[in-house]
């Protein structure tokens, strides 16, 4: 069974597991597809709960809501590096030999196979890790990180793209022309990142936090209580 650090972690785990659950009923979208797999089979959804629970303990080791939302903006931003391979791979239809390349670039020699299972596990596990933080994200109510992270997704998933086509271009001369673009792409997601880390929640949303946290404790919206204990 599961062991929670504290009661706050527990409701942060029992939160993320009700978005999982109304996202596997969400409809025939790829998130929804996922959460579904994930919560029919019971090894992969004990995995996920245990990767979960550790994504979100740091989380849930804070008391002030700044913190707890520059904690769970840290969540998103490394999901979105777990999901960026197999979503290029998927995006460019990339199959055969150029895939095998492809993972032998990230996973070295070794069984290419072996490779594409553990990298799409890993990627069901994000996805649906995802689906939980943005929810804990807009319980939060803070536009500050929604704003951010869309920004970081749109230009970490262009680096990611330019890297991969420098990485495995067989022409040198191609793959030079782009690695300029690729430099300033990468310079552009660690300043974003670095932002991330360190621009505030929108300050007019505070009070507003305040007060549905003390209406939590009242047992009035159940929902937030977990920020406030």
């Amino acid at each position: 069974m599961l062991r929670y650090q504290s009661r706050r972690h527990r409701w942060l785990m029992d939160e993320s597991e009700q978005a999982l659950a109304e996202a596997a009923e969400g409809g025939g979208e790829r998130a929804s597809r996922i959460a579904r797999q994930v919560l029919s089979d019971p090894k992969i959804y004990q995995l996920w709960e245990s990767r979960h629970a550790d994504l979100v303990c740091s989380a849930a080791e804070q008391s002030r809501r700044a913190l707890q939302i520059f904690a769970l903006r840290d969540i998103e931003v490394r999901l979105l590096h777990r999901r960026a391979l197999i979503k290029h791979i998927r995006k460019h239809h990339i199959v055969g030999k150029e895939r095998d390349n492809l993972f032998s670039l990230f996973y070295g020699p070794i069984d290419t196979t072996n490779a594409i299972l553990k990298e799409h596990r890993q990627y069901m596990l994000a996805v649906s890790s995802r689906v939980s933080a943005d929810h804990l994200i807009d319980l939060m109510r803070d536009p500050v990180s929604v704003r951010l992270l869309s920004g970081y997704e749109s230009i970490y998933s262009a680096y990611f793209e330019t890297f991969c086509y420098v990485a495995s271009c067989g022409d040198a001369v191609m793959a030079n022309m782009v690695k300029p673009e690729m430099r300033y792409l990468r310079k552009q997601a660690t300043r974003l990142r670095k932002v991330i880390r360190t621009q505030r929640p929108d300050g007019a949303y505070r009070s507003n936090f305040e007060r549905q946290a003390l209406l939590a404790r009242s047992g009035r919206y159940p929902t937030l209580e977990y920020m406030t204990g």
